[in-house]
């Protein structure tokens, strides 16, 4: 009798085995339905249902799953963590954080944990928490690639540029042509304002097929800032022409970089375009207007230009003292350009500029007098 039972039950498992090893080749397949249909008729395949749901984006029914699944085993790891990146995908990280939180307390060395716990960490906005676990799971597998990225991205984020930098760094010694981990390294050379080498890395993207709009707009700008002036304008000009045609600050950096090459001619057309895109204030455009005027020695219209820019910022000291010495290179009469000086210290009590303006304001009273003397 008990030799039958034995029997028996050996013949059952077979063919649970057997049923199971059917839905697991239906899974692969992408038979889900069918395979669903024999995890439901089986015992203790909660998981294995759980699994098919996920795929099958039913992730509710998957959670309900995984759900009951731990009512019969709790410690089993791998459904733990499904279960966790579930919750982790479906916006609910406080669940997530809670099992995970477990598993790192029975494994603390495992990286995945660790990596998914800096995930988490993440949604809740605990970025330096999050720092710690991606950092702790990259000293427990130092090639684990996405553990790294998140690291980085996040030490850029906090703008911390020069550890960035630093744990960037194996990725391509490993990996020269890694392009995600190339975009980290410019932005980071970028943020800690090395411009050769965000340069360097931002032309290796570009070599590697990754042309983006970030990349064109920050390799120009890279090369302005390295003072390489044709070669940001080259950029910009490529910028321009397969991204955003109207950017006003792309065209009021081009117009400081022609006005750096002397071209005085192509800073001031680029400037015109940027106050022609830019709305609603334009002080700093009509101020770079004035400089680009100076430098050709048109005084009038370096006066207007400066009029223009405070009528746009009338409350900026800055402007305000250059519209009183735009006046004073404009005008011949000196009773006149006395008149914009007493504005300016009128106007503003509090500014800087009013030793200065005072100064000056004397200097035009003593040749006012001595002129009337004569």
């Amino acid at each position: 009798m008990k030799k039958f039972v034995v029997l028996t039950l050996f013949i059952s498992s077979f063919k649970l085995m057997a049923q199971l090893a059917v839905a697991d080749s239906l899974v692969q397949l992408g038979n889900y339905q069918e395979a669903m249909e024999i995890y439901k008729a089986e015992p203790e395949s909660e998981f294995k249902l759980a699994r098919v749901y996920t795929q099958m984006g039913a992730i509710y029914a998957a959670l309900d799953s995984y759900q009951e699944g731990f009512k019969r085993d709790s410690l089993s790891l791998q459904p733990r963590l499904e279960y966790a990146r579930l919750a982790l995908g479906n916006n609910d990280p406080v669940t997530a954080f809670n099992t995970l939180l477990s598993l790192s307390a029975e494994e603390p060395n495992n990286a995945t944990y660790q990596y998914y716990m800096g995930k988490t960490h993440e949604e809740l906005s605990h970025d330096d928490d999050a720092i710690s676990a991606f950092a702790k799971a990259v000293s427990l597998n130092t090639s684990y690639r996405a553990a790294r990225m998140e690291w980085v991205k996040l030490l850029i984020k906090k703008r911390r540029f020069r550890e960035a930098i630093l744990h960037v760094q194996p990725a391509l010694e490993w990996y020269p042509n890694d392009i995600k981990m190339n975009s980290l390294i410019a932005q980071s050379y970028l943020g800690a304002k090395r411009y050769d080498k965000a340069i360097e890395h931002f032309e290796l993207l570009f070599n590697l097929g990754n042309d983006t709009e970030f990349n064109r707009k920050h390799l120009a700008w890279s090369y302005f800032n390295d003072r390489q002036w044709q070669l940001a304008i080259d950029n910009y000009e490529r910028y321009t022409s397969d991204y955003e045609k109207e950017d006003a600050l792309v065209h009021f950096i081009m117009s400081q970089a022609y006005l750096k090459l002397g071209n005085l001619e192509l800073a001031q057309d680029y400037i015109e375009r940027a106050i022609a895109f830019k709305t609603p204030e334009l002080d700093q455009e009509f101020l770079q207007l004035a400089t680009v005027y100076v430098r050709q020695g048109d005084y009038k219209n370096a006066f207007y230009a400066t009029k223009r820019a405070k009528r746009e910022k009338p409350e900026d000291d800055v402007i305000g003292y250059q519209y009183a010495l735009a006046a004073d290179q404009y005008y011949t009469d000196k009773s006149k350009k006395l008149e914009f000086y007493e504005e300016f210290i009128r106007s503003y009590p509090q500014s800087t500029y009013q030793d200065i303006a005072k100064a000056r304001a004397e200097d035009l009273r003593k040749e006012l007098f001595l002129a009337a003397k004569k």
